[in-house]
Formats: structure tokens, C-alpha cells, sequence
């Protein structure tokens, strides 16, 4: 057969405490500032590889391993950290999670892509994240995942079922003796029991067996004498020949001048685009009534130093923590050529530019 209220406490982000406060351990909290300046480091993951398929309204696996197999989640704490940065990054880039299952030195997540394609950056910022916070608590150093992680684009009729029930029996893959059903690290406990925290979309599967949850829950069950067999065509796609050329054909239309799939992707990115810079436009202007001082100084590629200077680093770090925007894009938007780190640390760096971030991170700048 192909398709036949989190306990770990997953809160909204504002900004500044990606960890709130109060975690046990001595470990001192850190502020999403101080994570975004690491992904900003291309160096951190290196993703000057092949390119990927990164289409909109898809269905990808991911897979992602950690080095030499270090153990990369060694309690509930760590897992729910991972969960509140892919909560966190799912929602800002409109990606939805219909099943996840961490294990100790890897971790499977089965996410469809809505209007943005920015797979590679969902995940390095992720991955970044939750190095920083791993490395921080443990006292190490470097890299924790390996830096390519694997993603298949998914024939979404054939596979969908296929692909939930394989990701939740993981766990027994690995060991005979682990009870899928209550492994903390797993989103089936969710489609069984309920109570999904906000980022776990369960409805679409859950309609295929009449949301009733015991029917998915033997669904499950008969995977363990049922092996799902998942064709796995060219290293790129979970789906046959047909599913591959389909793919590809969508590709050549969308890169084809005067195609009506062009035409759409342009549009789209089009719109996009304008909603992004209204929202960046409602960001500058709140940042220039802080300091009170004109948007057009705020927001001008020339260097400066003073209340503006102040005031351009406090942008660019609300630009990259209200935006799914890249580096790259932050400086295009901003006419800078120097990479955004620096304007990042110089808010980390300093506690009052730190508390005056903290307090614009909790304007609403959606424009409703």
C-alpha cells in the first residue's frame, strides 16, 4: 500500500528569547539575534552544492545526520529546543509539517512547501539554531549535522500514507524493543492521541482514514508485517520515471520565457516581493520613529555612524528575524555590500541596542 497544546511547551516567538527563560542546567538563555549572526556565516553550513529542487506546493522528505554519529538529542528538553526553532521556521517560511521523528544521531521530517521555495534556507537556519544551542549546553564546539542534508521531492498520491507510516515506525527500525507509539520523539503519539502542538499539521492524513485515528493507528500496526517499499528514483525523488519527468517538465515550462507557467511563477514572485517590502517598509518605518530620524536615512546603503548607524543595525536585525528573507536579500533591500554579521553582532554586542530590538520584535508589522 502507497496512500491507502505540545507537552514540550512550543510558544510563540517574539524575538529576542528563542528559549525563553528559566531552563534547568545552567545554561544561559540566548537571544534569536545571537543565532541569526551564526547563520549568517555561510561557513557554518556550507550549501554551495548541486542545487536542489525547491519547487512551491511540494511534498519533500528530509533527512538530516549528525557527524560521525554524535547523539544529537539526549532528552526532552533538547527535543522540545528543536522543536520550538521548527515551529519557529516552518511558520516563517509557510512550510508545513506533517510528520516528524527525531532519533539520536538523525532526524526524519515530511514538510510540503507553500507560495515560498526556500527549503535550504528553512533548514540552515534550523540547523544553525539548534547547533548553537546544543554546543552552548554541552561545552562543545563545531559542527553538529553533517552540512548537506538529504531531501527527496515526493510523489504526494503515491507516498504521502507510505511516508508517515515509515518516518513513525523509525523508531523500531532502530530498535525492536521501542514502542513507537509513545517514543516522545515522534509526531505519532499525536495522530493517535491528539493534542498536536500548532506546527504539526495531522488533518490531510488523518482524512484519509475518516479522522479517526484508530483507523491510522492500525494503519501503523500493519506496517510492522507490511514493509513499505518507497521507489526512489535518480537520488532526488521519492516516485517513478513518470513522477521524475513531470517534475522536470514543470521545471523547463517555469524557465521558458512567454510559458503560462512562467508567467505565474512571475506573478507570484511579483506579489510576493511587494507584500515582503510592505512589511519591511512598516519595519524601517517603526525603527525611524524610534530613534526619530527620517526612513530614507535608516534605510540608505551609505555608512554612518551615531543614532542612523545604531539604527540601520537594529533594522537589519529585525529584517532578519521578521523576514524569511537570506543575507544577500537583507543587503539587496538595503543597498550594503558588507555581509549583515557585522550590523548582527553590533546589536548583540551592545545591551541597550539589544533591549531596544527586543522591544520592536513585539510590533506587529503584518499591517491588519
Amino acid at each position: 500500500m502507497r496512500n491507502s497544546g505540545s507537552e514540550f511547551g512550543v510558544r510563540p516567538h517574539h524575538g529576542l528569547f528563542l528559549f525563553g527563560g528559566g531552563h534547568s542546567g545552567g545554561v544561559r538563555p540566548h537571544h534569536g539575534l545571537f543565532l541569526d549572526i551564526a547563520a549568517s556565516f555561510s561557513h557554518v553550513f556550507p550549501m554551495s552544492r548541486p542545487k536542489r529542487i525547491d519547487l512551491p506546493f511540494s511534498l519533500y522528505h528530509v533527512i538530516s545526520r549528525t557527524n560521525s554519529g554524535d547523539i544529537a538529542f539526549h532528552d526532552r528538553r533538547d527535543q522540545g529546543t528543536f522543536f520550538d526553532y521548527l515551529s519557529r521556521y516552518t511558520e516563517m517560511f509557510q512550510y508545513r509539517i506533517h510528520c516528524y521523528c527525531l532519533m539520536e544521531n538523525h532526524f526524519h521530517l515530511l514538510l510540503e512547501s507553500h507560495e515560498r521555495a526556500m527549503l535550504s534556507e528553512v533548514m540552515h537556519r534550523l540547523l544553525t539554531a539548534y547547533t548553537i544551542y546544543f554546543n552552548h549546553r554541552y561545552g562543545r564546539h563545531g559542527h553538529l549535522f553533517q552540512g548537506r542534508f538529504n531531501s527527496y521531492l515526493v510523489e504526494k498520491s503515491e507516498y504521502l500514507l507510505a511516508l508517515s507510516r515509515y518516518i513513525h515506525l523509525n523508531p523500531i527500525h532502530k530498535s525492536t524493543d521501542c514502542n513507537a507509539f509513545s517514543y516522545p520523539g515522534s509526531s505519532l503519539r499525536y495522530y493517535i492521541k491528539g493534542g498536536e502542538p500548532a506546527f504539526l499539521y495531522t488533518k490531510e492524513i488523518l482524512s484519509w482514514f475518516r479522522n479517526e485515528r484508530k483507523r491510522y493507528a492500525r494503519f501503523v500496526k500493519e506496517g510492522l508485517v507490511e514493509k513499505d517499499k518507497l521507489e526512489i528514483y535518480q537520488q532526488r525523488f521519492i516516485g517513478g520515471r513518470a513522477f521524475a519527468r513531470r517534475i522536470y517538465q514543470r521545471l523547463m515550462h517555469q524557465q521558458k520565457k512567454g510559458t503560462r507557467s512562467r508567467k505565474s511563477l512571475e506573478k507570484n514572485r511579483e506579489r510576493l516581493r511587494e507584500e515582503d517590502e510592505n512589511r519591511a517598509g512598516r519595519i524601517v518605518k517603526s525603527v525611524a520613529e524610534y530613534f526619530g530620524i527620517q526612513p530614507e536615512l535608516v534605510k540608505s546603503g551609505l555608512r554612518a555612524g551615531g543614532a542612523t548607524g545604531k539604527a540601520r543595525a537594529i533594522l537589519i536585525a529585525l529584517l532578519r528575524n521578521q523576514m524569511p528573507w537570506t543575507g544577500r536579500r537583507i543587503g539587496e533591500y538595503l543597498g550594503i555590500k558588507r555581509e549583515i554579521y557585522y550590523y548582527l553582532r553590533k546589536v548583540e554586542e551592545n545591551k541597550n541596542l539589544t533591549q531596544v530590538f527586543k522591544a520592536l520584535c513585539n510590533v506587529n508589522y503584518d499591517g491588519v
